[in-house]
């Protein structure tokens, strides 16, 4: 794997670990909504995690063929079209529900999609680390 590679899967992953931290531990303890600075590090991670997972799609879509030579197994492979999938839908559903567009419900179901998709995003993050880290 290249630096570019490891460098945009290192950063989806440190702020990563501040949105989990931050998103899925005060939902986990019990202490919903995100307030002062719990919100403020989950916010300032987010721009960083949409660029570690832009960068991740374009350096690590090549290693997803069916060539021989690819460093990544099936599983990782699936896994990582998972955290992809999960990603763009965890960021457009954080983004989407801060327009108008959306009532009260529609906001909520936003926030929910949000919550699970983040959830399984980070599963899968968690899933697909040894695969990583096995081939550094």
């Amino acid at each position: 794997m290249n630096f570019r590679a490891k460098l945009s899967y290192g950063v989806m992953c440190v702020a990563g670990i501040v949105l989990a931290v931050t998103g899925i531990g005060t939902f986990a303890i019990g202490k919903p909504p995100m307030t002062h600075w719990v919100l403020m590090a989950h916010v300032a991670a987010a721009p960083l995690f949409s660029l570690g997972l832009a960068g991740m799609a374009l350096t690590w879509s090549g290693y997803c063929g069916r060539r021989a030579d690819t460093p990544l197994n099936a599983p990782a492979r699936v896994l990582l079209w998972v955290i992809l999938l999960c990603g763009v839908v965890v960021m457009v559903s954080g983004v989407v529900p801060m327009t108008p567009l959306f009532g009260a419900r529609g906001q909520r179901l936003l926030y929910l999609t949000h919550r699970y998709s983040a959830i399984v995003l980070t599963a899968a993050v968690l899933l697909q680390l040894p695969a990583f880290l096995r081939r550094e």
